[in-house]
């Protein structure tokens, strides 16, 4: 069996989702000139499930791309609980703003509009959810914030770790693979952390903080 086979087999099982995540999984291909590569479908359910399984109060994505994510994890999370999103090009929030308006969410969603270092360090937690899928550079500082505005049964996810197999292929060279790299090691080194890392399309890595 081939990974390729497999990953195909499993994503006609999911589908793109409802209608509406299906639209907006449309509307991110459209901004792929501002860096924007939605999640697949597959990486999309198993944020509902795990947001449906830790039942978050507070969720933050770091990277909110034009709100395809976001609305498999409010999927999952029901009617409670709010999202808080950091985004550093004006472009994508306001597509994103719009996706969330047309879901009716406006009120449980917030966009921080700027960098995502900068804006980190104006945030104040506890969250119970974070996702990581922005500058792949910045990934270690990412998690170093990420353990800093959450508590124990917190869980904490981080988008591309194969990066195309520039993470582990020699010969493999991709802008941004170094920083990926080194969270790998953190997460997987970190008494805090328990971790894992999924072969779910690009690669998803999912930490449970247990101190």
């Amino acid at each position: 069996m081939r990974y390729e086979d497999i990953t195909s087999y499993v994503e006609r099982l999911v589908g793109e989702g409802d209608k509406l995540q299906s639209w907006a999984h449309g509307r991110s291909r459209l901004l792929s000139d501002h860096g924007v590569v939605p999640i697949d479908p597959t990486r999309g359910r198993f944020l509902e499930l795990i947001a449906r399984l830790s039942s978050p109060n507070r969720v933050l994505e770091i990277g909110s791309g034009a709100g395809y994510s976001a609305l498999w994890i409010m999927k999952g999370m029901g009617r409670k609980g709010s999202l808080e999103t950091i985004e550093r090009d004006p472009v994508v929030a306001k597509e994103f703003e719009a996706v969330i308006e047309k879901a009716h969410l406006t009120n449980r969603v917030k966009v921080r509009l700027g960098p995502a270092l900068p804006t980190l360090r104006r945030l104040s937690g506890p969250y119970d959810l974070v996702f990581i899928d922005a500058d792949k550079n910045e990934y270690p500082d990412y998690l170093t914030y990420g353990l800093k505005l959450t508590r124990v049964g917190a869980v904490i996810l981080a988008d591309n770790m194969l990066w195309s197999g520039a993470t582990f292929l020699r010969g493999v060279r991709r802008e941004g693979a170094k920083g990926i790299v080194e969270y790998t090691k953190r997460i997987f080194s970190d008494s805090r952390l328990v971790s894992l890392v999924l072969p779910l399309g690009d690669g998803l890595a999912i930490s449970l903080r247990i101190h």
